[in-house]
């Protein structure tokens, strides 16, 4: 993870934040889809709620991104048998 933060620190300061900001509305966009689907409105949860709940699906949205990495890498070096492990 460490590697990683490194590798953060160098990419612009735009990059990044362009970054954040799509990821943030990703994360919108899936809270919105499951209240929907559970028959509730926006409405219903206070701004306290909203925020725990997307919050939540950044930190799913940012274990897929380093598993598609994480994928991605090993297909690179030839190692796709691992990821199907």
């Amino acid at each position: 993870m460490k590697a990683v933060n490194e590798i953060l620190d160098k990419v612009p300061k735009s990059v990044k934040d362009k970054f954040l900001i799509k990821k943030r509305e990703r994360a919108i966009e899936l809270v919105k889809e499951k209240i929907a689907k559970s028959g509730k409105n926006i409405k219903d949860f206070d701004d306290d709620e909203m925020e725990g709940m997307i919050a939540d699906e950044e930190l799913k949205l940012k274990g897929d991104q380093l598993e598609t990495i994480l994928y991605s890498v090993l297909a690179f070096e030839g190692l796709t048998y691992l990821a199907e492990l």
